[in-house]
């Protein structure tokens, strides 16, 4: 990635508090990067040590190339190289640390109303809905894609300058203290909690674990500033009590008279999703309960902000989604393609969703892995089971390592063991759809990113 930053590698070092080891204080940069294969004009190289990766390892050639004007590094043992091509060296204890220290320096130069959003599930549909319904009155920045994380919130942040009125920032974990980091970074004036629900057990341990976790959002939120929260998630009690001791402001959603904002009344169909909210019809172009819930959110921070729902409806009702996030395709039979990722959470609403949107019609499910659940793993994974199977879908398919787990869970509920089918490769699971499948069937297709469940999708409707 890569992003304009102008200034000099003794400012570069002042913002970050590391030191220039070797070359000239006030040598011009002009943008960083953390792509090696991505350099711009006078760039600021930030080599990041990740799990396959260390960028330390392109500092020379990136030197001898001429190719950056200035590095950072967190190790030691460059200084010949930078001395040989007289290109400025910086040291500092953790380059990715120093990544955000350069994000929160920039945001801090400018005042836009921010909006940082975090939850299990739904933060990048809620971010975008929040998007939609700001950027209908104020100029906004978003995260694009889902760079939502202690390398992309930072490349975001320096896409602000004076003309933004607005932000919305997505942030996203799966370890304890990433978004307080992050939170730090982006110092939002509203907070958004989506939901709570077991994702990341294998870092974190327990859903209350997770509730922690995701309520360190305060922690780069002023005294008075506002959160808001789905009143009817899990682990309600401990976000009230964290907000509470910080002094923040709590605004809830929900489906409930005792959230700030619930629904007069809402419907669900596979094309859109309606909301009477205040006595004003809110038609969504999205599918399925869990994002009625993201719907509300996006009120919320309009309520917040004091923004008329008549001048958000409009944006609203020509939203468009990002991809394999409860997508429809509608062939001779329907897919939802739900396969950008899964957890037990997110497959409840979508188990619970084509029950709702589509009682008369033949109902197919496929369901692959949920990962980072921990030693919790089985557990999950037959709890999710359970609940299909207590649904009597017309046909349940499972894959994966925890395919077993699905179907024990199925099978205790009550499913029909004739209508429970575990496969072991995704083309067989095309391959038996294909002559399954019949005109107006329903087809829900999930898992976590790494199953790439996308395989399955794009075979059956080729």
């Amino acid at each position: 990635m890569k992003e304009f930053f102008k200034t000099t590698a003794g400012e570069a070092a002042e913002i970050i508090g590391g030191e220039v080891i070797c070359g000239a204080l006030d040598t011009m940069i002009e943008t960083i990067s953390t792509d090696s294969r991505e350099i711009g004009e006078n760039t600021l190289f930030v080599p990041i040590i990740g799990e396959k990766f260390d960028g330390h390892d392109f500092i020379e050639e990136l030197f001898s190339s001429k190719k950056i004007s200035c590095s950072l590094t967190m190790k030691k043992g460059y200084e010949k190289s930078a001395l040989n091509f007289e290109t400025p060296l910086i040291l500092c204890n953790d380059t990715l640390s120093a990544l955000g220290k350069i994000g929160k320096s920039h945001r801090d130069r400018f005042k836009p109303v921010t909006i940082g959003v975090t939850g299990t599930n739904g933060k990048t549909t809620a971010k975008e809905l929040i998007y939609s319904a700001l950027a209908s009155k104020y100029k906004t920045l978003k995260n694009i894609k889902n760079y939502n994380n202690e390398i992309g919130v930072p490349f975001t942040l320096l896409k602000l300058d004076e003309s933004y009125e607005a932000a919305v920032i997505e942030m996203g974990m799966n370890h304890k203290g990433e978004i307080e980091r992050l939170s730090l970074m982006v110092s939002p004036d509203i907070g958004i909690i989506t939901n709570i629900g077991a994702g990341h057990l294998e870092f974190l341990g327990s859903i209350e674990n997770v509730a922690f976790a995701k309520s360190e959002i305060v922690k780069g939120m002023k005294q008075g500033s506002t959160l808001i929260v789905n009143r009817d998630t899990e682990c309600f009690h401990i976000i009230k009590e964290i907000a509470g001791e910080h002094k923040i402001k709590l605004f809830t959603f929900g489906l409930g008279a005792e959230a700030d904002i619930y629904p007069e009344s809402y419907k669900l169909y596979a094309t859109k999703t309606e909301v009477i909210y205040s006595g004003r019809l809110i038609s969504v172009p999205l599918y399925g309960k869990h994002n009625l819930y993201n719907i509300l959110a996006a009120l919320s921070v309009a309520k917040v902000l004091d923004i008329n729902i008549a001048d958000i409806s409009d944006s609203l009702s020509r939203f468009a989604n990002v991809g394999s996030r409860s997508e429809i395709i509608d062939k001779e039979f329907t897919v939802i393609d739900d396969t950008y990722n899964s957890n037990p959470l997110s497959s409840l609403f979508a188990l619970e969703s084509i029950c709702d949107v589509f009682p008369k019609r033949r109902k197919i499910v496929v369901l692959a892995d949920m990962k980072e659940l921990g030693e919790s793993s089985s557990v999950y994974h037959v709890k999710v089971g359970e609940f299909a199977g207590a649904r009597k879908f017309d046909l349940l398919i499972f894959y994966g390592e925890m395919a077993k787990y699905y179907e024990k869970g199925a099978l205790s509920a009550g499913a029909d063991s004739r209508a429970v089918k575990v496969f072991d490769t995704k083309d067989d699971i095309v391959i038996f759809l294909k002559s399954y499948l019949k005109e107006n069937d329903i087809v829900l297709i999930k898992g976590s990113r790494s199953m790439k469940m996308e395989d399955v999708v794009s075979k059956l409707i080729a």
